[in-house]
């Protein structure tokens, strides 16, 4: 017993340490940080031309500012921990709070020269192309991780104490019976609400199960 978890405790191991998935996120959060201090002289002076009072002046970057924050560290976030919905409520979130920090500090700008304007505007535009590195990673990493995430998935679901495996028989059987052939993929992933590259796996064992 003992031989046989010490490959997968290695392996564990190995991937608490993987540097990618500390530097990239933390690089990003900087980036975010120093982003947002220096875009909060320019929004507060965007704010007081706008009329605002004292305090308002001073309060109004935040909410610009908190908004990116918000958005950005939800972004960092794996893309599983978020459905679509609310992937695309976070980017929209995201890019509305990029397009409003990037009007009042171009418009806090001192002259609409090109040197004052890419002062000015680039803080709104490094949070942008920041979080943007980390959610498209290099094709070969998204490659390799993909495959050790499917193949780990593939041994969890070969596992006859699998909750998928357990939720899919009794699908799969209804469907069966109701339409004279098995659950699709398609089928399975709409009623346990999995992915699609899971969904045909869970489809195979199911069927495999059966014969």
């Amino acid at each position: 017993m003992s031989d046989a978890s010490e490959p997968r405790e290695r392996a564990a191991g190995s991937r608490g340490f993987d540097p990618d998935v500390w530097i990239r996120p933390l690089c990003a959060l900087a980036v975010a940080g120093v982003a947002a201090y220096a875009s909060y002289v320019h929004q507060r002076d965007f704010a007081l031309q706008g009329g605002a009072d004292t305090v308002s002046t001073s309060l109004w970057p935040l909410s610009v500012d908190g908004l990116l924050l918000l958005a950005t560290v939800a972004l960092l976030k794996p893309s599983g921990a978020h459905t679509r919905r609310a992937r695309c409520a976070v980017w929209s979130a995201f890019l509305l709070g990029i397009a409003v920090s990037l009007a009042a500090n171009v418009a806090a700008a001192p002259a609409l020269e090109w040197k004052p304007v890419l002062v000015a505007g680039w803080p709104p535009v490094a949070p942008l192309l920041s979080v943007e590195l980390v959610v498209r990673r290099p094709d070969g990493m998204q490659g390799e991780r993909g495959g050790r995430r499917g193949q780990a998935k593939s041994e969890r679901l070969h596992d006859d104490d699998d909750p998928l495996l357990v939720r899919a028989r009794p699908l799969d059987a209804r469907h069966r019976e109701l339409h004279q052939r098995p659950a699709s993929a398609e089928t399975l992933r709409k009623e346990v609400r999995i992915g699609a590259g899971r969904s045909r796996q869970l489809a195979a064992l199911v069927r495999g199960s059966r014969s």
